[in-house]
């Protein structure tokens, strides 16, 4: 068992989170009594000599801890919220100079107002952090601050700066890379457990920090066509719920400590741009993830029935006062709820609503989610009652209502051709109608151009599956994994593909490459771990 896995097994009792909010190390580190059970188990970058970590390792290490973060179920899957903030990030990224194939953002659902960032370009983002942006601006200012530290490499350049501390203390400051806990209180375990490290050091270096994601930030916020005025508002608004909670301030100021200075060197930088009218911003697209995102967090019944009597009415002081959005959410939480035929009689009302408010001048494409979550619910209520892997069928003996069902799946994939989410539930409509055939050549195909995907796999060795094609539906699971970072399953998957594939050459060779490949990717994660562990 890896070192992720050991401190994941040690901290599971007390509820910690697998993160990195490099930010400020001194973010949540270890309460004192895990510090001293743990500490031999702490790994260790290099010696004092050592020079700071090459993009390579941060790399590398930021997957370790993706693969670690998936294994435990830290981040959330929805397919539109991340897709929608993998598009907006690559707005931000681009402008920063960024290759947004050097970046991932990831939902982790969680209704404190927070967002940090791993080492290589993964950047989480809380589901309350959404839901607590007003505008696209104010969201894309704290993506735009994240991604600041990522591009300047503050993670390296902290390491390099401790190179001269005790190897305990590094051990320390590594921790505080790797483990954060939703206690803000924890960091003072360091302290406890006396490892001589200087706090008052990692403070500065934290507001430094700081101060120079600010600066990076709010010039890449200009640049991808954000207000900036956004930042300005969004970290006044948060310092001010600070002054009105001093003991339960928001996450992000716990991990992202503002000052009075950073706030005015923000509201000057922003005085200082010239006022447009025709930002970056499209209302009713983020105003639908950003009811989605509230919703996701929401778990009992209670907290459902509570938040469906909320969007009843307008939410003026959380600017949610579109009636589209509203019915949206309704329709959202009905379905949590398990009243199918309710949520889509609200989500028919939005798309309703939307079409009346349409300008006759100007041609909309209606925002995909609308259509997607019509189209959900409709299947949700054809596969009440049926096995999860419905049998193979043709074309020609769907009922009417089926290739009602089809007729509408083709148009909506063909309407938003360039949008993930659309392609993934395009295919699970397929395989909810039995047409697994369609589906397999579609993922296939897909899956072609799409090799980072887990869950294009996934869906392709459901299909392989339900064709009764063995090798097939085990080498797509190889790749499921692979694709997710978790190689030594993989192997066992083509292990197991090779066995069923023993009369087809051409798909035996391409096995065996495959395994060739993630055997040298586990041997890499291997050496990495042990080099830590030194």
């Amino acid at each position: 068992m890896h070192f992720l896995e050991d401190t994941m097994r040690l901290l599971r009792p007390r509820k910690w989170l697998l993160s990195a909010c490099f930010a400020t190390v001194s973010l949540s580190v270890l309460s004192s009594n895990l510090y001293a059970d743990g500490i031999g188990n702490l790994p260790n970058l290099g010696d004092a000599g050592s020079s700071e970590l090459s993009v390579q390792d941060e790399k590398k290490l930021g997957d370790l801890i993706m693969r670690d973060y998936r294994t435990f179920g830290q981040i959330n899957d929805d397919s539109e919220i991340t897709g929608f903030l993998n598009r907006f990030g690559a707005k931000i990224v681009t402008a920063a100079g960024a290759s947004p194939s050097d970046f991932e953002f990831f939902l982790v659902t969680d209704k404190t107002i927070n967002a940090f960032a791993l080492p290589g370009g993964h950047i989480g983002v809380n589901s309350g952090l959404i839901a607590s942006a007003h505008t696209e601006s104010e969201l894309a200012s704290v993506l735009a601050h994240e991604v600041g530290h990522v591009t300047q490499r503050h993670i390296a350049r902290m390491y390099s700066q401790q190179k001269q501390t005790s190897l305990v203390s590094a051990a320390a400051i590594i921790a505080g890379i790797l483990l954060a806990s939703s206690n803000p209180d924890a960091a003072q375990g360091v302290i406890a457990a006396g490892a001589g490290y200087s706090v008052n050091q990692q403070l500065s270096f934290s507001r430094d920090s700081e101060r120079e994601a600010d600066r990076v930030g709010f010039a890449t916020l200009e640049a991808a066509g954000f207000n900036p005025q956004g930042m300005v508002d969004f970290f006044g608004r948060l310092q001010k719920s600070a002054r009105l909670y001093e003991n339960n301030a928001p996450a992000y100021l716990q991990t992202h400590p503002l000052t009075a200075e950073r706030i005015a060197d923000i509201r000057n930088r922003a005085g200082l741009v010239p006022e447009k009218k025709d930002y970056n911003d499209d209302p009713l697209e983020f105003e639908l993830v950003r009811v989605k995102a509230i919703v996701v967090a929401d778990k009992s019944p209670q907290d459902l029935n509570d938040q469906l009597r909320i969007f009843q009415e307008p939410m003026i002081q959380e600017n949610i006062k579109n009636p589209v959005v509203l019915a949206y959410g309704r329709s959202l939480v009905l379905s949590k709820l398990g009243k199918t035929q309710q949520a889509l009689t609200e989500v028919t009302k939005a798309i309703d609503l939307y079409d009346q408010g349409r300008s006759v001048v100007k041609v909309q494409v209606m925002p995909a989610m609308l259509q997607a979550e019509r189209l959900r619910l409709r299947l949700k209520l054809y596969d009440t009652g049926r096995p999860d892997l419905v049998p193979n069928r043709a074309d020609s003996t769907l009922n009417p209502q089926e290739k009602k069902l089809l007729a509408d799946l083709e148009d909506f994939r063909e309407t938003y051709k360039g949008n993930m989410s659309v392609k993934l539930l395009y295919a699970r409509g397929l395989q909810s109608l039995g047409l697994h055939e369609k589906a397999e050549q579609f993922l296939r195909d897909l899956t072609a151009a799409y090799r980072s995907n887990g869950d294009l796999f996934e869906l392709a060795a459901k299909s392989a599956q339900a064709l009764g094609k063995q090798a097939d539906q085990h080498y797509f699971l190889a790749q499921s994994y692979a694709a997710r970072g978790a190689y030594l399953p993989a192997i066992e998957q083509t292990q197991i593909a090779k066995r069923f594939a023993t009369n087809d050459y051409y798909l035996l060779a391409e096995i065996d490459a495959k395994q060739r490949e993630y055997k040298q990717k586990a041997d890499e994660q291997r050496e990495m771990m042990k080099s830590m562990k030194q």
